[in-house]
């Protein structure tokens, strides 16, 4: 009974490495996809770059058209103007509009005629003359309206507001003329017994501050907004489409001006809340944006034509990683923040019933035949198991590292072959970007060769007094630019004086620089890490730092085994092939020292290297 729920369990251990197997497939499927599609969507938004720094009018060219996103609107700010592609009116605009200039005092008489003596006539008579003049025409027949209806004279007041309302020019307060006159003459009408005149007048009101018909700031349009209740209009809230859209036009125009004083040109992708997008480009004449709704990711995310069972969403910042079965991938190099996850929405459709029954079949046939021989099987097999699984685990690890820079260097050789980048600091940067990934796929070759030395016993240690302290700080500046281009600050405190230690110079580099490494990879949230060396109980320890996410108390001892990673590093994605530690170990015991690991998940990880003193 005994040796048949034992055949049992190793049928299901055969199922279980049948489906890893088959997960492993569709993982590194994914991963092509995944590559593929944020490859391309790289090239898009850079596509966006490029056509922005070109767009100085609207509408635009029929190719940058083209490669817009549906529901995509451009806007073009400059200091007289801002025009918008497909047009939408601009409710109140980003900069309070200058008003017209009036001669201090030109109107102190026609005030003291009007409201201290109250004398009516000789008022207009005085303002008559001004409004025959263009320069003061506008706010002298302001004031003539205001008179006569205050004269009891409503229709020469009707008179005066309906030339107003053809002038163009701002009063004092920034306020249309033309506006002030519509407002008037609706307030006149009401109190006229004209209803149906002032209602036609309030939703011209309305209708024109919808339309952005008067230059206005947010200010004044909503003060002109409240005082539709007053003139006969239930208006509400603002409509929200048309108001966020004047915000966002106004948060361009600081952008715009914060760009300018602190460059003269600058430009990135900032992704909204709301899952839009806004892609923006600005000189000292102009600023350029295009802003896409909501859906751009779904009208943008290009997935090869036989990835029609492949699904994807977007993951922001801080949520949780997906199931084993998907493959996410980072924003950060497209500068936007957050994740896209790939899936497989067929996963599992493959182990079909019949081959589960074929194999349940079996087992009833296969319990005669291994009854003797069952636990000698039972070790092959599950040898096997490990060690193939350790294999596969190592060679799809090994593919992920090399994808990455090889990807990248791909990418920037194609835009730099195609010339589609014009301008020269950005082709520097390219320049730094292929010489970083360049050392890091040289590094990872070297790394491979030394392991696979070290496992065979072939490795030669050159063995020499060195002060271990000087090590540690070439190993600090070897990891720094790294460092600093993944965002990170290495700090160190190492003791003053020197600590001789017979080493290896090369090989105790690598060490320090693989928990530097390790230690980077392994702290999405917090940005440093630190290095402190002390000589204490006649051994220098060298200890590396972090506040990353930890390692779990039962797998401390196995990380030092090789191709071994721990679980949380698999769930969160992080690329990895499981020989670093290994390799820091095997060269501590070379150096007739040892490497420690105090971790607590959540709370960080501390590795130290303890080597002895020469002559101790």
């Amino acid at each position: 009974m005994c040796l048949a729920c034992w055949q049992v369990w190793l049928t299901w251990r055969v199922m279980e490495q049948d489906r890893n197997l088959e997960l492993q497939r569709s993982r590194e499927r994914l991963e092509q996809i995944a590559d593929l599609a944020t490859a391309q969507l790289a090239r898009n938004l850079g596509d966006w770059d490029l056509g922005l720094r070109e767009l100085n009018s609207l509408p635009p060219s029929s190719s940058l058209a083209a490669r817009l996103p549906a529901h995509a609107t451009l806007v073009v700010v400059t200091r007289d103007s801002v025009r918008s592609y497909p047009q939408r009116p601009l409710v109140f605009v980003p900069s309070s509009p200058v008003a017209d200039a009036v001669t201090p005092g030109l109107f102190d008489t026609t005030d003291k005629l009007e409201l201290r003596e109250r004398q009516f006539d000789r008022a207009i008579a005085a303002l008559t003359p001004l409004a025959n003049q263009s320069a003061t025409r506008a706010e002298a027949l302001l004031r003539i309206a205001r008179i006569q209806r205050k004269g009891n004279h409503p229709d020469a007041a009707l008179a005066a507001y309906t030339s107003l309302e053809r002038e163009s020019g701002l009063n004092t307060t920034g306020t249309p003329y033309s506006l002030l006159a519509a407002n008037g003459k609706c307030r006149l009408l009401t109190e006229l017994g004209r209803r149906r005149e002032a209602s036609t007048e309030a939703e011209f009101i309305h209708a024109g501050l919808l339309r952005g018909r008067w230059a206005l700031s947010r200010e004044a349009f909503e003060y002109q907004w409240s005082e539709l209740d007053r003139l006969g209009v239930l208006a509400g809230e603002p409509p929200k489409s048309e108001f966020d859209f004047a915000v966002l036009v106004s948060s361009l125009y600081e952008r715009w001006q914060s760009a300018m004083l602190q460059s003269g040109s600058s430009g990135g992708r900032d992704s909204r809340a709301d899952s839009s997008l806004i892609v923006w480009n600005a000189t000292p004449d102009r600023l350029a944006a295009l802003v896409t709704g909501p859906d751009w990711l779904a009208a943008t995310l290009s997935l090869p034509s036989n990835s029609s069972d492949v699904g994807w969403k977007l993951i922001p910042p801080g949520a949780p990683s997906g199931t084993a079965s998907s493959v996410t991938r980072s924003l950060s190099e497209a500068q936007l923040p957050g994740r896209i996850e790939f899936s497989s929405l067929n996963f599992g459709a493959g182990a079909s019933g019949s081959r589960r029954s074929l194999w349940l079949a079996g087992v009833g046939l296969m319990v005669l035949l291994v009854l003797a021989s069952g636990y000698a099987v039972h070790r092959g097999i599950s040898q096997e198991l490990r060690v193939a699984r350790l294999q596969s685990d190592f060679v799809a690890a090994v593919s992920h590292e090399f994808r990455s820079p090889l990807t990248t260097l791909r990418t920037i050789t194609e835009l730099l072959a195609q010339n589609r980048i014009p301008d020269e600091a950005r082709r520097q940067k390219s320049y730094q970007f292929l010489d970083r990934e360049t050392n890091r796929l040289h590094r990872l070759v070297e790394d491979l060769l030394d392991f696979g030395r070290m496992e065979s016993g072939r490795k030669q240690y050159r063995l020499e007094s060195h002060d271990a302290f000087q090590l540690v700080r070439a190993a600090v500046e070897e990891s720094s630019e790294e460092a600093a281009a993944n965002g990170f600050r290495v700090e160190t405190n190492l003791d003053s004086g020197p600590a001789i230690v017979q080493a290896d110079e090369e090989a105790l580099r690598r060490a320090v620089r693989n928990l530097i490494e390790n230690a980077m990879k392994y702290s999405p949230e917090c940005r440093t890490v630190w290095v402190d060396a002390v000589v204490e109980d006649h051994r220098v320890s060298i200890s590396v730092r972090d506040q990353g996410m930890g390692i779990d108390a039962q797998e401390q001892t196995a990380i030092f085994q090789k191709f071994v990673r721990g679980n949380a590093a698999k769930k969160a994605g992080i690329k990895g092939t499981g020989i670093g530690l290994s390799m820091v170990q095997q060269i501590s015991e070379a150096l007739k020292g040892e490497v420690r690991v105090q971790s607590k998940v959540g709370a960080g990880s501390t590795f130290t290297i303890l080597l002895p003193l020469a002559g101790d």
